[in-house]
């Protein structure tokens, strides 16, 4: 029978720079998923699978708390709110952590008609299969929804997940302690037999393909396997994700993003040059959270100029299917236009149809000049 203690009370004592991290892209995605889904959309859902006390010791909001206040305070809540009903669930095993973050949300007094919170203290995996089994029965749709996973340890069913996302409307943001995870792939292919830890690896990535794509013998590059892996076996379109670095500056943990809305993938990216404005996508624990940036790093564009090149040299593209393009980088359209401005400007690149700006409404056709082509 699994325990329902909480594993690590202690993690209730710390607030790092990555627990600042997760809840400041929890808040910022927040932000705009709610007008997003709630304007076209007669509810929707927020999942905290693992909610937790809902403060931790020294005060800070835990994410439940997080996503509450996020929708509270958002400017456009009154009109949201007249035409959604915007439902959060949270889970938290823990009894004690659950007691206690029932008596945070009962101090936030009588919440408006149309914001329902629901808590349960059960295992989450369970409640969130025997909710997706439900629906399916009843042949009805999940609402979207926004589903936070942060477990304490790495024991995530990928099946449960890939139920989840079978779900049009349906998002995940899921935090993987890829540190320990990294070890037990490790030390699984180095056996001569089959353990039990190779069947909870198998259940982590829903089939035991892990054994022969998750194998590089560099660290990072194990963990864009996993990440690739995951996304492929949870069904998901598009995977954003964060590294977050331990006391050594090395991967702890990998905050997933998964989709499949192109609105959510653009979103997820936006959020996250936001918390890491220099590009680099990953937060380290000894960063101080209270720590603001006195002058924003700029990132470094000579990549992306790269790839546009690279682009143009085929031949000539419209800027509307280069912006689609650029979805699978890290890059945003912001930096592309920037790019697309400096070469014009050096002369490199011509933009034909181009009306001092790129919006909707234009298209300009982009070309490299020909002796930039040319010289390729």
């Amino acid at each position: 029978m699994m325990s329902t203690m909480d594993p690590c009370p202690s993690y209730w004592l710390e607030y790092s720079n990555l627990q600042h991290t997760k809840h400041q892209l929890i808040r910022e995605y927040l932000n705009g998923w709610f007008p997003k889904l709630g304007y076209s959309h007669s509810r929707v859902v927020y999942v905290d699978t693992h909610a937790g006390r809902g403060r931790h010791l020294q005060g800070q909001l835990g994410s439940p708390l997080v996503a509450l206040q996020t929708l509270l305070q958002h400017k456009d809540r009154p009109r949201l709110l007249e035409r959604c009903k915007v439902v959060f669930f949270f889970i938290e095993r823990d009894e004690t952590n659950f007691c206690e973050l029932r008596s945070e949300i009962k101090q936030l007094g009588n919440l408006p008609a149309k914001i329902v919170v629901n808590t349960s203290c059960k295992d989450c995996f369970k409640v969130l299969h025997d909710v997706v089994t439900s629906l399916r029965h009843a042949g009805q749709e999940m609402a979207p929804a926004f589903v936070f996973v942060d477990p304490y340890g790495f024991k995530i069913p990928g099946r449960v997940l890939r139920e989840l996302m079978e779900f049009p409307r349906v998002e995940l943001f899921v935090n993987i302690i890829w540190r320990e995870l990294d070890m037990a792939i490790r030390q699984e292919r180095l056996r001569t037999k089959r353990s039990g830890m190779a069947d909870t690896l198998d259940s982590i990535f829903d089939g035991s393909e892990w054994k022969d794509r998750v194998s590089s013998d560099d660290f990072d590059e194990r963990a864009n396997q996993a990440i690739n892996l995951l996304r492929e076996k949870i069904g998901a379109k598009w995977v954003t994700h964060i590294r977050m670095l331990g006391d050594n500056d090395v991967t702890r943990y990998l905050l997933m993003h998964l989709t499949n809305h192109d609105a959510g993938r653009d979103l997820m990216k936006a959020c996250m040059w936001k918390v890491c404005p220099d590009g680099g996508f990953y937060v380290r624990k000894t960063d101080d959270p209270a720590q603001q940036f006195l002058i924003t790093p700029e990132p470094d564009l000579g990549p992306l100029a790269e790839w546009l090149r690279c682009r143009l040299s085929a031949g000539p593209r419209r800027w509307k299917e280069l912006i689609a393009e650029v979805r699978e980088q890290v890059w945003l359209p912001t930096h592309l236009n920037k790019v697309i401005r400096e070469l014009r400007r050096k002369k490199e690149l011509v933009a034909d149809d181009y009306r001092g700006r790129f919006d909707p409404i234009n298209n300009p056709r982009l070309s490299l000049r020909v002796g930039e082509a040319r010289g390729r």
